[in-house]
C-alpha cells in the first residue's frame, strides 16, 4: 500500500514560471513599465543638463552696453476727450450738455463801487481805468440819454485836470445802507433810466444807485446828486460798464 508524501513536489524550470503566469486576458503586472510622469521628469532633467553643457552659463548685457536712446512705452490707442462747451450764464432745458458760470455775489459789485470813489479821490486815472470795461461810457442823465456819450476814462481825466477831487478826502461820500441794488431782472421789471435799455442788459449785470452825500466842497461842484453804476461781469469780477450822472463840466 502506497503512502502519500506529506511534502508536495514543487515544479522546476519552465514549469515553475508557468505556475505563476497570469490567466489569459489579464495583464501581467509583475513586469509593468515605469510610470509616465517619471519618464517625463527624467527627460526634462536630461535636456537641461545637455543645454547647460552645450550653451554654458547665461549672459546678460552690462549697463554700459545698453542703448542710450530713451525707451518709450508702447503706444495706447485712446479716444480723445471732446472739448467742453463754452461757459454760459444760462441754458435751456433742451440743451443736452452745458457749462454754466457761477453767478458773482453782490459783494464783489459793492467792492468795485468803493474802489471807484477811492481812485477818484486819489485822482488816479490809470487805476480808475482798471475798473472800467473797454467800452465804458459816462452818460449825462440831464441830457435824457441823447447824444454820443464820452468814454468814461477820458471824461474823468478831464475832470481831474479841471477840479480838485482830493478835497473829498475824509468826507462822507455815500452810505452803503442807502445803496439801491438791482439785478438784471429787476431793471427789466422797472427801468431805472432811459439810457438803460433792456436789449443792452446782460443777465448777470448789476445796477447800483449811489445817493451822494457830499457833492460839493465850498463853491466847487464835484459830483452829481446821485451816480448810477452799471456793472458787467468780466471773468471772475465785475467792471463798470456805464456811469450815469447828472454832471456836466463847465
Amino acid at each position: 500500500m502506497l503512502q502519500r508524501s506529506s511534502r508536495s513536489e514543487r515544479p522546476h524550470g519552465p514549469q515553475r514560471a508557468a505556475a505563476h503566469a497570469a490567466p489569459a486576458g489579464v495583464p501581467d503586472t509583475s513586469r509593468a513599465p515605469p510610470a509616465l510622469p517619471s519618464l517625463i521628469f527624467a527627460a526634462l532633467i536630461g535636456s537641461s543638463l545637455l543645454g547647460c553643457g552645450l550653451g554654458g552659463p547665461a549672459s546678460f548685457p552690462a549697463a554700459s552696453e545698453l542703448p542710450d536712446d530713451r525707451r518709450r512705452p508702447d503706444g495706447v490707442a485712446i479716444d480723445l476727450a471732446s472739448a467742453p462747451p463754452r461757459p454760459a450764464n444760462q441754458a435751456d432745458v433742451t440743451d443736452s450738455v452745458v457749462t454754466l458760470r457761477t453767478p458773482l455775489g453782490v459783494g464783489l459789485a459793492l467792492d468795485v463801487v468803493a474802489d471807484f470813489f477811492k481812485r477818484i479821490i486819489a485822482e488816479d486815472s490809470e487805476a480808475l481805468g482798471e475798473l472800467l470795461t473797454r467800452d465804458a461810457l459816462a452818460i449825462h442823465t440831464g441830457s435824457g440819454g441823447s447824444g454820443q456819450p464820452p468814454s468814461a476814462g477820458l471824461f474823468w481825466e478831464q475832470r481831474f485836470r479841471r477840479l480838485e477831487y482830493g478835497k473829498l478826502a475824509g468826507e462822507p461820500i455815500y452810505r452803503e445802507s442807502e445803496l439801491q441794488i438791482f439785478r438784471a431782472e429787476d431793471v427789466l421789471a422797472t427801468p431805472q433810466h432811459p439810457a438803460i435799455q433792456p436789449e443792452t442788459l446782460d443777465d448777470q449785470d448789476i445796477v447800483i444807485r449811489v445817493p451822494i452825500m457830499t457833492a460839493r466842497i465850498a463853491a466847487d461842484r464835484l459830483l452829481g446828486d446821485e451816480i448810477v453804476v452799471w456793472l458787467r461781469r468780466d471773468g471772475p469780477r465785475f467792471k463798470i460798464y456805464r456811469l450815469l450822472e447828472d454832471f456836466q463840466l463847465q
